[in-house]
């Protein structure tokens, strides 16, 4: 049986965790020389637009749509190609344009080696649908 934390002790891991992360970040951008910190100036990887997904199937009500949650390779800096997870292994993912008055079903499938949740931006979804950390979908599984 899984051991059960108490509110004080996830607190106290959590600021453990966000100091050991914060440390070494900040040390590390002091000693970042001129010529790489002009390499890593914001905004020289001009922003992605994501494509727009095509329905799979149409009835008479919903449109359906398949969305795969696969590891990815994009351009977050320039010149450098950085691993993701992502929809459609992309970042962002694509946008889904829901007509009014249409239901929409996405098909969302982990092609991960690990569980994935996923939370809608823009949706009207039930909680258990949105991002749960109960609605967990499982490696090679899928979620409608």
């Amino acid at each position: 049986m899984p051991r059960v934390l108490t509110r004080r002790q996830v607190l106290r891991r959590g600021a453990l965790a966000g100091a050991a992360l914060a440390l070494p970040a900040r040390a590390g951008l002091s000693a970042v020389t001129g010529e790489a910190q002009a390499a890593l100036a914001p905004f020289r990887v001009p922003l992605r637009v994501p494509p727009v997904l095509r329905p799979v199937r149409r009835d008479a009500t919903p449109d359906y749509y398949d969305v795969s949650i696969r590891e990815g390779l994009v351009e977050l800096l320039p010149g450098r190609r950085t691993r993701i997870w992502g929809y459609e292994g992309q970042f962002p993912g694509p946008t889904i344009h829901a007509v009014r008055g249409r239901r929409v079903v996405v098909r969302q499938r982990n092609h991960l080696r690990v569980p994935a949740v996923v939370h809608l931006h823009g949706a009207v979804a039930p909680a258990s649908q949105d991002g749960h950390p109960a609605a967990q979908i499982l490696p090679g599984r899928f979620r409608d």
